[in-house]
C-alpha cells in the first residue's frame, strides 16, 4: 500500500538527514529539509549531493524534479507548514564521553515557534535514553508530540537500509502520533514496533553496542591470526 503523501520537515542534510529526506520524498511525500550552510544548500538545490551513497544522487533529483523535495536555509524554514519534523543533527561525543544534546535542543528552539498545532517532532538523532523528554521540554508547545524513531543506517547502504529495513521502530508516550509516524513507512513492506519513548532509545543504544561488539570481536580475531 503506498503511503498518503504528508508534507515533511527535515532538520539537517547530514548522512542521516539527506537519506531521510530523499526516502521520504521517493515514497511520495513532500519533503522540506532545512540547514544552517547556505552553501551546502545551494549545492544541494543544484543536484550536487556531498554524501557518496548508492542510489542517493538519482533519488535526489528525481524528487527535485517531481517537485517533491527541495532544501531551504534554517530549521524554521523547514518546520514550517509541515505535518511532520525529523531532527537530524549531531549529537558528538564530549570529551567525558556522554552525548552532547545541544544540537538537538537548539532545533527544537528553533523550530517550536513555528510548528502548526497537532504536529509530530521526530528525533532520528542518536541519543541517550531520556533524550525525548529534553526535546518535549525545549520545544515548550503542549501541542506537539514528540516521537523518538531511530536510524539503523550503514553508510554505502543506507539508501537500501532504508527502503529495506529488518524493523522499524517508533517510540511515544501519544500513540496517535506514534501511529502518524508509521504510517510514512506505508510504502515499506517491513514490521513496524510501536513502543514507548525510553524502550526505543534504548534499542538503539543496544544495536550500536551490539554492532561495536562484533567489530572487536573479529579485531581480536585478526589480532589472533597475525600472531599465529
Amino acid at each position: 500500500m503506498s503511503p498518503k503523501p504528508i508534507r515533511l520537515g527535515v532538520v539537517g542534510t547530514g548522512y542521516v538527514g539527506l537519506t531521510t529526506g530523499a526516502c521520504f520524498a521517493h515514497l511520495g511525500h513532500h519533503v522540506v529539509c532545512g540547514d544552517i550552510d547556505q552553501r551546502k544548500v545551494d549545492l544541494l538545490n543544484e543536484g550536487h549531493i556531498p554524501i557518496v551513497e548508492d542510489g542517493l544522487e538519482q533519488m535526489v533529483n528525481e524528487s527535485r524534479a517531481a517537485n517533491r523535495l527541495e532544501f531551504v536555509l534554517g530549521a524554521e524554514a523547514a518546520a514550517t507548514d509541515a505535518d511532520v519534523v525529523f531532527l537530524c543533527v549531531p549529537t558528538p561525543q564530549g570529551s567525558d564521553g556522554s552525548a552532547d544534546l545541544s544540537y538537538i535542543e537548539q532545533a527544537a528552539q528553533q523550530i517550536a515557534p513555528v510548528l502548526k498545532p497537532g504536529a509530530v517532532v521526530v528525533n532520528k538523532s542518536t541519543v541517550p535514553v531520556g533524550s525525548t523528554i529534553v526535546v518535549e521540554q525545549a520545544l515548550q508547545r503542549d501541542d506537539v508530540s514528540v516521537v523518538s524513531n531511530p536510524e539503523f543506517l550503514r553508510e554505502g547502504t543506507a539508501v537500501s537500509d532504508f527502503l529495506h529495513p529488518d524493523r522499524v521502530v517508533i517510540g511515544s508516550a501519544d500513540v496517535a502520533a506514534a501511529e502518524r509516524v508509521a504510517e510514512l513507512y506505508a510504502g515499506i513492506d517491513t514490521q513496524i514496533h510501536i513502543t514507548d519513548p525510553a524502550s526505543a532509545e534504548t534499542i538503539k543504544y543496544a544495536a550500536n553496542g551490539f554492532l561495536a561488539m562484533k567489530i572487536s570481536f573479529v579485531n581480536a580475531v585478526a589480532a589472533m591470526c597475525e600472531a599465529v
